[in-house]
Parts: structure tokens; C-alpha cells; sequence
């Protein structure tokens, strides 16, 4: 059955091409698998929340963009009637009756690991022209000069009404189109296990999402809670305030538990959430397994994708991540353009990820996962693993920013990839952290990250931040080269790094003065030549300039294979595809195919110039 919805009817349609239904929601409620709803262009302001799933990949219910059209969920009422206070201060009066589900401007941000830097902060926003202004700390300090000089608001909620202060300098906002966000959602079913649903070509903006730790329930403007094999794809994702997709976690009574009671810790009471959702369903067969592709996320405040087991055996493909946390306004220990928890077989490829506050950050049990293809550019950091005992690969990854990798990990492979800046290794000794049975949900154990068990090769490091004390592969100085049998007596929190598990390193290439360590064997030096390169955008394409391959220096390495990385060390899983199938790193970051003597760094092919997205 197809199903069309537009605005253009008179709002008593049937969901037929001539009679259509007026609001999706309409459309949600009766879909069945195997339907499709057609969507026409329109600004739709409403929480679509899904009734139905389906049945399998060729039983689906899509939701997609009529062709040729942009259609917009959105979460956001245009408010008017503005009343001049004071100077640049001006007021408008809204009646609770716009917020059906909740009043986002009493509902705090709150939440494990959330930072708001000592002040209150609240999940709605109010938006000029499209353009989030920031929240003020209270209704006076907007008489106050602003430092940053950003337009701010500020919102007094009374029994039946919510008045709104905005700073609006120069300009009289009834000229101009003013929006508050009073939906927590634009496309998220209410209850979960309603699995294979695509939804494509959409626009989902303007949100009042909650804060989504690992440990509690994780909203965002668009996601399939709790459920298995969704496609979200061609779509813009922008302007929540917290995430922008979901793959996350569904609510349960131990939701932020940490928060609630701090006596346990949070590593404590996050692998508690592990255990009882294990305990609960959480397996390959029921939850995951979603393909995110080919969107655009941005302007979000806390995540552009979130996730925490909901999103392992997933693909996240194609997606370009941008200006995630770069306004700074609330902090916490849960930001990235993608941050996942648990991500098991997760595919993390040929992303785009700048003006991140991170890039990507697989955080607990990225077991399986691979990180490849992808570009980071100007994030405050490009990729955090933490806390996996892998094995997990990175592989022909181009790293540009100043602090490339933090890996408080282990069992990872750096393959073919192209570092600009840090790569810093770090063992975390004070954390018992889970690992599980190979491609599976089911617990294998916990323990101690000791760090090493890496295999670092065939990578392109350029040296580009002198600022930093050491541009390469010289922090793993301190790691081992050999396998140091540890005792039971042994097995408590240490912070001696000889105690690390050992690493190999080989067959790197360093320029600008990047520096190896004494562990490397095959290193190679781009001596007296000064590597450079930038990044541009044209015609919608990134492109990434370079004199890298003028340089006289020798890049032909050996091929890397699973027999010749083997398995990491205590999960006992072989570094392999999540089919189990062995891993050949013979494509390139183009995918063009390699030579049995494989280029250093991400390209085969020497050039100056290449299209990266």
C-alpha cells in the first residue's frame, strides 16, 4: 500500500495521490510492513511516532521525500507578537496549551556525565530566522554585556503561560520569523521493538532533546528505539539540542543511576546497564543492525549519532558530520559527531567529520568495530577508542587535526591511515571494562586495560603540529616489544607501563620531523622536505591538496592480513569482518585496489590533489 501526504490538500484526506493525508502522524498510525508513505514538501510540525515495523528487509515500511521535494519535520511553533522591554530586550508571551507533550522550558538538562558548567540549562531553544540563540543563566544577567556577543533568551514559565525574553540587537523580531522548539522528538516511536523502518530524504531540525548518557534512555530528533534494522538515509539532520540520531539505549529503571546515587561510580553502574539489558534481550538477532547513510548532521548540542549497544552491527556510511558542541554552551563526558558505546561489529566508514568538539568516540567494547575511510579535519579531537580490549582496525582514516588519536585502548590495529597530528597511547589500569564472545552480545569477561596488543603499520604521519612534544609513534616508547607473562598477584590497578601488553610497529614513514620510536623496525624518512596540505570544499566535494608523493622517499610496504595481525590478546577474537570472514587491506582509501606491495598512508596512487568526499 502506498500512502501520500502533502499539505496542499484539505486536510480531510484518505491518503490517496488525490486525497492525501495533511500530517504524517496520519499515515504513521496505520502503515504496515510492506507500505511506503510518500511525503510532499512542507514544513510538517509534528512528533511522528510510528505505530507499526516491519516485517524484514523486504518487508519494510519506508517513509521518503516525494521526488524533486525537501520535506521538514520539524520540532519547532513560530511564536509572535513581540513586546519591546528595554533596550535590545524584548517580550513575548506564549500559552502552555503549544507544549502537548511537555514544557522543554521547565524540563532541565540533566543527566550521568552531563556538565553544565555550574548554571541551569533547559532542553528548548528559541530560534531567529533558523538560528539558535544562546540561553542566558537568568532573566537579569540579559542586561548584562555578553561577552562572546551572542544574541541571547531566556524564558520565565508561569501556571499557564511561558514568557519569553530575547536579546534581539538592532532589529525588531515580528519582522522576522521567530520559532521556539516544543517537541522532544520529530521522528522516534514511543515504544520499542518496531524494527525495519527506512526513512529517507527528510529534514529533522529544531528539537528539544534530553541529555543521552549510555546509562539512561538516549532521545534524539530521529531514531528507532530500541529496535533492529533501520535505514536512515539522504536526510539533514540539525539543530537539537542534544543528539541528532539515536541508536541508543530504551529507558529502564536504573536510567541514570550514577546521577542518582554516585556511591557505585559511573564505571560501575554503566556496566550494571550492560549486564541488565544482556539479561533483558539486548542480542545480534533482535536489536541493532541499522545502516545510516548519506546524511547531513549537524548543529547539535551534545552528539550528531548516539548510541549505546543499540547501534552494534551497524553501518554508519557517508555521513557528513559537522559543528557538533562547537558552541560550547554545556559540556560532559558524552560529545562527538558520533559517539558510541558498545559498538559491536560496528562499520564506521567513509564519514566526513569536522568542527567537532570529537570526531568519532567509541567508548566500552568497539569490539569488531572498523573504523575506515573516513576524513577529520578542525575537530578538538579526531578519534577517541576507550576502554576496548579489540581487536578493532583503523584503517586508510586521513587524521588532519592537532590531537588525531587518544587510544585508551587495546587490540587495535592503525593501518594505511594519515596522521597530521598526536597519536597518544594510554593504558587505563583503574577500570574493570567488559569484553564479549566474538560477534556476539554475550560477556566474555572484564579486566584491566593494560594498553599495547596494537599493530601500527603502514601509516603516513606528517608532523604538522611542532607545538606537540611527540608527532608519531614516540609515545609508545614506553610500551613493551615482548609478551610479559603476568601472575594472578598481578592483576590489580597499576599505572606501571611496563606492564603493558606488547605492540608492533613497522613500516611507517615519517615526514616534517615526526618522530618513531625504538620498537619500529622498516621506518622511513622524508628527510630535508616539508610536507604540506589543505583542505577545500568545491561544488559540494571536499579535496584534499597535497605535495606529500613529491617527497624522495620510499612507501612500498607488505600487505596487511589477518594472519598477519592474528588475534587480539584477550578477547581471543581474530582481527576479521564481522562475517568471520579474514580482513585483506588490499583497497584504498578510494577504493582503488593495491599492489601485493601496498603505498604507505590512504592512497595507492601518487598525487596532488584527490576528491575525499
Amino acid at each position: 500500500m502506498i500512502y501520500y501526504v502533502s499539505q496542499k490538500g484539505n486536510g480531510r484526506g484518505n491518503g490517496t495521490e488525490k486525497e492525501p493525508f495533511a500530517t504524517i502522524g496520519q499515515a504513521a498510525e496505520i502503515a504496515k510492513a510492506g507500505d511506503m508513505v510518500i511525503i510532499d514538501d512542507g514544513v510538517y510540525r509534528e512528533w511522528v511516532d510510528p505505530k507499526n515495523g516491519g516485517l524484514g528487509n523486504n518487508l519494510r515500511i519506508t517513509y521518503i521525500a516525494k521526488k524533486g521535494t525537501h520535506p521538514i519535520i520539524s520540532g519547532a511553533e513560530v511564536i509572535s507578537g513581540w513586546k519591546h522591554e528595554r533596550g535590545n530586550i524584548w517580550s513575548c508571551s506564549v500559552n502552555r496549551e503549544i507544549f502537548k507533550e511537555y514544557d522543554p522550558y521547565e524540563d532541565e538538562i540533566y543527566g550521568d556525565w552531563f556538565n553544565g558548567f555550574g548554571r541551569v540549562h533547559h532542553t528548548g531553544e528559541l530560534f531567529l530566522d533558523g538560528v539558535a540563540l544562546y540561553e542566558a543563566a537568568s532573566l537579569a544577567s540579559l542586561d548584562e554585556r555578553e561577552e562572546k556577543g551572542h544574541a541571547r533568551w531566556f524564558a520565565c514559565v508561569k501556571e499557564d503561560k511561558t514568557i519569553f525574553y530575547g536579546e534581539f540587537p538592532d532589529i525588531d523580531p515580528n519582522r522576522h520569523l521567530t520559532e521556539i522548539s516544543v517537541r522532544p522528538f520529530c521522528f522516534f516511536p514511543s515504544k520499542t521493538g518496531l524494527n525495519y523502518i527506512t526513512v529517507s530524504g527528510l529534514t529533522f531540525c529544531k528539537v528539544a532533546t534530553q541529555w543521552a548518557p549510555p546509562t539512561a534512555f538516549q532521545p534524539a530528533a530521529v531514531g528507532p528505539n530500541w529496535s533492529k534494522g533501520w535505514i536512515i538515509e539522504n536526510c539533514k539532520i540539525h539543530d537539537s539540542k542534544c543528539c541528532g540520531v539515536s541508536l541508543g539505549k530504551r529507558a529502564d529503571e536504573k536510567d541514570n543511576a550514577w546521577s542518582k546515587d554516585p556511591s557505585k561510580g559511573g564505571a560501575q553502574t554503566y556496566t550494571e546497564t550492560i549486564c541488565y539489558n544482556i539479561h533483558n534481550g539486548w542480542d545480534k538477532e533482535t536489536i541493532g543492525g541499522h545502516i545510516v547513510r548519506n546524511n547531513e548532521i549537524y548543529n547539535c548540542g551534545q552528539t550528531g549519532i548516539v548510541g549505546c549497544m543499540g547501534g552494534a552491527f551497524s553501518d554508519i556510511i557517508h555521513n557528513h558530520v559537522h559543528h557538533i558542541n562547537d558552541r560550547g554552551e554545556f559540556g560532559g563526558a558524552e560529545m562527538a559527531g558520533v559517539k558510541l558505546h558498545a559498538a559491536i561489529d560496528t562499520v564506521i566508514e567513509q564519514n566526513c567529520f569536522h568542527n567537532c568538539i570529537n570526531g568519532l568516540w567509541l567508548d566500552w567494547e568497539a569490539q569488531g568495530a572498523a573504523v575506515r575511510r573516513n576524513i577529520f579535519y578542525e575537530n578538538n579531537q579526531d578519534l577517541f577508542i576507550e576502554v576496548c580490549h579489540g581487536p578493532c582496525t583503523v584503517e586508510n582514516n586521513l587524521m588532519l587535526s592537532k590531537r588525531n588519536f587518544l587510544n585508551v585502548s587495546q587490540g587495535t590495529a592503525c593501518l594505511h591511515n594519515l596522521f597530521a597530528g598526536e597519536l597518544f597511547p594510554s593504558p587505563d589500569t583503574g577500570r574493570f571494562t567488559l569484553y564479549h564472545q566474538p560477534h556476539s552480545t554475550a560477556l566474555g569477561g572484564v579486566i584491566f586495560v593494560y594498553g599495547g596488543d596494537d599493530c601500527i603499520a603502514n601509516n603516513i604521519f606528517i608532523g604538522r603540529y611542532r607545538e606537540h612534544p611527540l608527532l608519531g609513534t614516540g609515545w609508545y616508547e614506553k610500551y613493551s616489544g615482548t609478551f610479559e607473562k603476568k601472575s594472578m598477584e598481578d592483576d590489580k590497578p597499576t599505572a606501571d607501563m611496563n606492564k603493558t601488553l606488547p605492540v608492533r610497529i613497522f613500516d611507517n614513514v615519517y615526514y616534517n620531523g615526526a618522530e618513531t620510536c625504538t620498537l619500529e623496525k622498516g621506518a622511513r624518512f622524508a628527510k630535508n622536505f616539508e610536507a604540506k596540505f589543505s583542505i577545500s570544499w568545491e561544488d559540494g566535494h571536499c579535496i584534499f591538496s597535497t605535495n606529500l608523493y613529491e617527497a624522495p622517499v620510499n612507501l612500498k610496504t607488505g600487505l596487511i592480513t589477518t594472519d598477519l595481525l592474528g588475534k587480539a590478546f584477550e578477547s581471543g577474537q581474530a582481527f576479521e569482518n564481522r562475517d568471520g570472514s579474514p580482513i585483506i587491506i588490499d583497497t584504498d582509501f578510494l577504493g582503488e585496489k593495491r599492489t601485493n606491495t601496498p603505498s604507505a598512508g590512504p592512497f595507492e596512487a601518487a598525487a596532488s590533489q584527490f576528491i575525499l568526499f
